[in-house]
């Protein structure tokens, strides 16, 4: 009785100890799981305030962009609110540019207009604003992004200077857009030529109404002088 009673004992004690050991070792587990996961989530905000910092930090934020979708913090602020809520879709006054492509032109989601070519080329002042900073700046289809698409072009297309690829067609007519955008341009040359072409014709029409005029009135004053001394006109 006695040696069962102690082979008992002795049984429970190696399982006592066996299960002391698996508890510590699961404690044991745990803590480094835990202290693990502190680490990871610990370099996961610190990467995340590095970011942050970085971002924040730069001279020029306009070029922060928290969800990296190429459409700058700011600009996203100003179309809907936060730094990352806009799908770069939206087109408040339905004018076919972007809200964001139109905030970066001139600073609103309603300031850029489609058709506005102050210079009389073909390309609208709000590509120009973008590509070089003003409404009257010069541009054409000479400057080119990396895949050889005039970056005023490429504005139009999908609102940067480099994201147009050059087989974009949007009318799918089998002509990429790129090459439609590129041959309704009038190099600024012939513009300025036609534009004084214009104003010397006008001129000279004004001055031959004039002429006629003064021509008319010499007449007139003849015939009723004519008729005041009785001479046939």
């Amino acid at each position: 009785m006695t040696r069962v009673v102690f082979l008992v004992v002795k049984c429970l004690r190696r399982r006592s100890i066996a299960l002391t050991r698996a508890v510590v070792a699961i404690a044991v587990g745990i803590a480094f799981a835990v202290a693990g996961g502190g680490v990871l989530a610990t370099a996961a905000t610190a990467s995340t305030i590095a970011a942050s910092s970085s971002c924040s930090g730069q001279r020029d934020v306009s070029t922060c962009d928290a969800d990296d979708d190429t459409i700058p913090d700011v600009v996203e602020r100003e179309v809907c609110g936060t730094a990352t809520c806009a799908t770069g879709r939206e087109d408040r006054d339905k004018d076919g540019i972007a809200d964001w492509v139109e905030v970066m032109a001139c600073g609103a989601t309603t300031c850029a207009s489609p058709t506005k070519d102050s210079v009389g080329d073909a390309i609208p002042d709000y590509a120009r604003q973008i590509v070089c900073g003003s409404a009257t700046c010069w541009t054409g289809n000479a400057e080119v992004n990396d895949n050889g698409v005039p970056t005023w072009a490429s504005v139009v297309i999908c609102g940067t200077t480099e994201c147009a690829t050059g087989h974009e067609d949007y009318d799918a007519d089998g002509v990429s857009d790129a090459v439609e955008l590129a041959a309704c341009v009038i190099p600024r040359s012939l513009a300025s030529t036609g534009a004084g072409v214009a104003i010397g014709l006008i001129a000279a029409l004004a001055a031959a109404l004039i002429a006629v005029g003064v021509l008319l009135a010499r007449k007139r004053h003849l015939f009723a002088a004519a008729l005041d001394t009785g001479a046939p006109a």
